[in-house]
């Protein structure tokens, strides 16, 4: 699977191997959340920072492989 092209108001974060893209959305922020080469997770928040920490809060309790 390749990763799509990046939109313009998309941020790149990376935590404990993951991607986190986050990029508004209307009146919401969306993070879509996945190791390089994994579907990614959609995370959705009323805030950048929300997203951002729903999003750290997800990857912390997945499990180690």
């Amino acid at each position: 699977m390749t990763d799509p092209l990046p939109l313009p108001n998309t941020e790149l974060v990376e935590h404990k191997d993951y991607q986190i893209r986050l990029s508004p959305s209307g009146l919401e922020w969306l993070a879509f959340v996945a190791l390089p080469k994994q579907r990614p997770t959609l995370i959705m928040a009323s805030d950048r920072n929300a997203a951002l920490a729903k999003a750290y809060e997800w990857i912390d309790r997945q499990p180690c492989i």
